[in-house]
């Protein structure tokens, strides 16, 4: 398999070109540019200052690690709970509680609005000043050219970010903005939002940044530290299959239809399917498998290994398509793993659900309540022959860390019988996104990892592919595509580890409806893709927030008997409230609308 790589690059770490800008304008003058005469500087024979802004473009992707209330977006849907909410007055949970308002809508989301545009001022900057920057060894032709390429294509991708919160938003263009020019800007459609996204990224766009981009910078197949750390054309496509994905998706679709936008919905998930058909067949791209070793023997789980491995992720993974990238640390070890290790130094700070274990699969590829799976679930002993995607995600009672195995009993070593203790709420820790520690003894220190971000990984535009082709279809395994469908989803349960069976489905049934097929794929979707920040977003352009989210989360109350057996009691932990009057966007941050007279609000939150 042909496979495009360049070689590592680091984001430059210039804290003048870093600095958080302390402004609540989306487009006022950011501390960092307030020299800005010297980032720019064209005397600059080594273009470190040019590069430095360019690198500041990157730094404004989003890191999703234990981001909000020092957990995962995630842990505001039913898939789990922020640990160190102990009562439900998190900023996280203003997700779930109903209290979701223009004014704390700022601090939620990681400063979504402020961020994003901050990116983009960062963008344009560096479009504007690199225009007649001069070319030399230290910035080549070539480079000036896909560096350009790059800057435009992240800033197409931050507007999608906006748009997927807010709708239709205001649209700057290429204008670099200070203190005294009028920035007062409407907001434009969201159908002219799109519009200037696709533009700007299409293939068939004469002029887009994809049509400027080179196929690599430089191969590197041999060199282990080698990795895909810039734009490629591979993840400009993939972002073309998530944004087509979106747009044909129901909340979505009605937007645009609310704004005569006349595509039909056949149409829509045509275009979504053939966006994903795009990376696939580009043959650079696919599952990471199970490692071997030396003499072939098999080692780490794939889908463990991919997140875990520090070679696999700093190296040349093919699963990876668009991520940020991240230095070496511990953090998410320390954040996520369960309290009672290292010495009271791991804080677990996301609680899992109960509703996403009773998600995952028997290990025959079934669900729990199937009475056809040979691995009947016995809520008693509710890990057994399970979807190996269990173990890789959540951390369990009995799971395995640092050579121990998971006490989230009452009264266990994770779950102490200690007042006001932070533990978990649901009776499980989020496993995944950690380093291979298992094998490392408990207090030794965890390994120092990169904990890069995956923004846009293959197994996504699997499952984006499966469900444009069903929608298209809509006629279950009478369809012109199940074959097709079907090989997305086996291709994903056999790199989990689920068995073939005699029938090699891995678990999927020969008949079914369009209904029955839509349920498997959203499923599947849901472990596969967990707490990388699609559930959130699944469950509104889905547009099945309101049934969701107004189901309470559930977790488990698990009691050592004397003989060392447990017994399993299942309890609600949380209760929701979504109003799909108003919750499927976000409101305009107050200070906006106070700062921009020609802002209108979202409706529902004019209040």
């Amino acid at each position: 398999m042909k496979k495009i790589i360049v070689k590592r690059f680091h984001l430059l770490c210039v804290l003048g070109l870093l600095a958080a800008s302390g402004c609540n304008t989306f487009e006022s003058e950011p501390l960092e540019w307030r020299l800005e005469e010297d980032v720019v500087n064209p005397k600059d024979s080594l273009a470190s200052t040019m590069k430095g802004l360019y690198y500041a473009v990157y730094y404004s992707l989003p890191s999703l690690h234990n981001r909000l209330s020092s957990s995962y977006l995630d842990a505001a849907t039913d898939d789990g709970v922020p640990t160190r909410d102990m009562g439900g007055s998190s900023s996280l949970e203003n997700y779930r509680n109903g209290r979701l308002s223009p004014e704390n809508i700022a601090s939620l989301d990681g400063n979504a609005w402020e961020n994003f545009y901050t990116g983009i001022r960062r963008a344009n900057l560096f479009l504007e000043k690199i225009k007649d920057y001069p070319t030399g060894p230290n910035l080549t032709a070539d480079e000036k050219k896909r560096m350009i390429a790059e800057t435009r294509f992240l800033r197409a991708y931050f507007y999608f970010e906006l748009m997927k919160r807010w709708g239709g938003v205001p649209m700057v263009g290429d204008n670099v903005f200070n203190y005294d020019d009028d920035w007062n800007i409407p907001r434009s459609s969201m159908k002219d939002v799109k519009n200037y996204i696709l533009n700007e990224v299409s293939p068939d766009v004469e002029g887009s940044c994809y049509n400027d981009l080179y196929e690599a910078m430089v191969t590197v197949p041999t060199e282990l530290e080698s990795i895909v750390g810039r734009v490629n054309k591979g993840a400009v496509l993939g972002f073309l299959s998530h944004l087509k994905l979106y747009m044909a998706s129901p909340l979505y679709a009605e937007k645009l239809a609310e704004e005569d936008e006349t595509v039909a919905e056949k149409e829509r998930w045509q275009e979504a399917a053939d966006a994903a058909k795009a990376v696939i067949d580009l043959g650079i791209y696919g599952l990471h498998k199970t490692s071997v070793d030396d003499e072939g023997n098999p080692g780490t789980a794939g889908f463990l290994e991919f997140f875990g491995d520090a070679k696999t992720i700093a190296g040349n993974n093919e699963e990876a398509i668009f991520f940020k990238l991240s230095g070496d640390g511990t953090s998410p070890e320390s954040n996520n793993s369960p309290i009672g290790y290292q010495r009271g130094k791991c804080w677990g700070y996301t609680s899992p659900s109960q509703n996403l274990v009773d998600a995952f699969l028997t290990l025959d590829g079934k669900r729990i309540d199937d009475p056809t799976s040979k691995y009947p679930y016995d809520p008693q002993n509710p890990y057994a022959n399970r979807d190996p995607r269990l173990t890789y995600t959540i951390f369990y009672n009995g799971s395995t860390w640092l050579k121990r195995a998971v006490e989230t009993f009452d009264g266990g070593l994770d779950r102490p019988y200690s007042p006001g203790r932070i533990a978990t709420q649901t009776g499980y820790y989020l496993r995944k996104f950690l380093g291979l520690n298992e094998n490392r003894n408990d207090n030794s220190g965890f390994n120092s990892i990169p904990h890069n971000y995956n923004i846009i990984r293959y197994a996504e535009i699997l499952l984006n592919y499966a469900e444009a082709l069903n929608e298209v279809d809509r006629a279950g395994n009478s369809g012109a595509h199940a074959a097709v469908i079907e090989d997305c989803l086996i291709q994903l349960r056999e790199r989990a580890g689920i068995e073939a069976g005699d029938d090699g489905r891995y678990g999927l049934p020969t008949s079914y409806t369009y209904e029955e097929m839509q349920e498997i794929i959203r499923n599947e979707r849901r472990i596969e893709l967990a707490f990388e920040e699609h559930r959130f977003w699944d469950i509104r352009r889905w547009k099945i927030a309101e049934d969701v989210m107004n189901e309470p989360v559930r977790g488990v109350e698990i009691v050592k008997l004397p003989d060392g057996s447990f017994q399993y009691e299942y309890v609600d932990v949380r209760t929701s409230a979504f109003d799909k009057t108003k919750m499927y966007w976000y409101p305009i941050p107050r200070t906006e609308m106070v700062g921009n007279p020609e802002l209108t609000q979202n409706p529902g939150w004019d209040y």
